[in-house]
């Protein structure tokens, strides 16, 4: 034992040496001239070192913190890269924290009700969704497109309507489950390409062609990433519709529907942007009623605030009425005006579900029209039926008749009423 620890003391002494040799060798190998004066020190610290085991290439081992600082920094890059990667786009991402679990990065990695309680903007609706009991949903595997308001989205209903709607449970889920879209993780392209869905709530939501825009609310940042969802910024709080106007987002249904255009300013995805007055105008289904709206002097009226529940008679419905009993009812300014006023509800949009549970309203006229239900038809008055129901204008729910409604006490027919006043 002994002389093989005298044989390794010898070894790392000659090792030593070597060392120090070394580093007299690196001290002078680049410029002769330096020698004299680079010899010194490094004479200095092999003799003062010589004696110390292999510990002397400690010096060169300084280079691990470097190492240590330079992987720091590939991994502050891939974060950077990982932001700048992003499909996140608009005025409000900027405001997304640019790490942790709240950045565009981090939020990748969790499922969207996590994602949303790790983000400063949307604190508000975070406790909202946890006063519904939907954190878990939101954490399930989806996929999901959500639509998140924003902090301010909320501040701008007002505090008292935001406690009233957290209070009531049945309305904070109808209201936030109206931002989900379930089974798919849609960005804003694809938005823009289907142009509407139906969203958890059962209602539908309409998007703008390029998908920046939900219900014509503008998307603050558009395409963010979780773990299970695609999530939108918006600036305000959906409102799902009431459950009358609900059933008339379905979509317009009758057999006179049909002879809407499929497409364009006149078709029903077309009338929605425009008041009644405009969008009648662009139905040729409607001819003959703009006509005589036109000859009424009523168009401005039809194209203001409303909102409107209107009976538009379609074009066969005044040529059942005959050529002759048509250009007279024309020429009389006030009977026409008292025809058309008799078609019109002002001050609420009534679907067809809605009508048929009343007995009867109130027109601009000042008379009352009644409604029944005959098996699946909606009468208007006894004198026309709904042919094509609940189409939606910017200011109106239009009801398509196959009937012109008549203002005299029995309710006789416009061609008799008519023909009395010309004998």
């Amino acid at each position: 034992m002994l002389n093989r620890t005298n044989t390794n003391t010898r070894k790392t002494k000659l090792l030593a040496a070597a060392a120090a040799l070394s580093l007299v060798a690196a001290a002078c190998g680049s410029d002769s001239d330096d020698a004299a004066t680079t010899d010194a020190p490094v004479e200095t610290e092999a003799s003062a070192e010589t004696d110390a085991p292999v510990e002397t290439d400690a010096p060169v081992e300084t280079d691990a913190p470097v190492e240590t600082d330079m992987a720091d920094e590939d991994m502050a890059d891939e974060d950077m890269d990982d932001m700048v990667d992003s499909p996140a786009f608009g005025p409000a991402c900027e405001s997304i924290p640019t790490d942790g679990e709240g950045s565009l990065a981090g939020m990748t990695d969790d499922p969207a009700g996590t994602a949303a309680s790790n983000n400063p903007l949307l604190t508000t609706l975070v406790a909202a969704v946890t006063e519904a009991g939907l954190v878990d949903t939101l954490n399930s595997d989806g996929p999901f497109t959500i639509f998140a308001p924003a902090n301010p989205a909320f501040e701008a209903l007002g505090e008292d309507t935001v406690n009233a709607v957290l209070a009531d449970k049945e309305l904070l889920t109808s209201i936030l489950t109206y931002h989900v879209i379930a089974g798919e993780s849609l960005n804003a392209e694809a938005l823009g390409e289907i142009g509407s869905s139906a969203t958890v709530n059962g209602g539908e939501i309409t998007f703008s062609d390029d998908g920046t825009a939900v219900n014509g609310v503008d998307v603050l940042c558009s395409d963010i990433v979780t773990a299970n969802a695609t999530v939108h910024v918006i600036g305000e709080v959906l409102m799902p519709p009431a459950e009358g106007e609900a059933e008339a987002a379905a979509g317009p249904t009758g057999p006179l529907c049909s002879a809407v255009p499929d497409e364009g300013e006149g078709s029903f995805a077309g009338m929605t942007d425009d008041p009644a007055g405009t969008a009648a105008s662009n139905n040729p289904a409607l001819s003959t009623l703009v006509a005589a709206v036109t000859e009424a002097g009523l168009v401005d009226t039809l194209n203001s605030d409303g909102p409107f529940t209107i009976f538009a008679p379609a074009n066969p419905a005044f040529e059942a009425l005959g050529e002759d009993t048509v250009n007279a009812v024309l020429a009389d300014k006030e009977l026409l005006t008292s025809i058309l006023t008799l078609h019109v509800i002002a001050g609420e949009q009534y679907s067809s579900a809605d009508l048929a549970e009343l007995d009867s309203l109130t027109t601009v006229n000042g008379q009352d029209i009644t409604f029944e239900v005959d098996g699946e038809t909606l009468m208007v008055n006894g004198q026309a039926s709904v042919g094509c129901a609940d189409v939606m204008t910017a200011n109106a729910t239009v009801h398509i008749l196959d009937g012109v409604l008549t203002p005299s006490a029995d309710n006789a027919p416009v061609s008799t009423d008519v023909e009395s006043e010309e004998d």
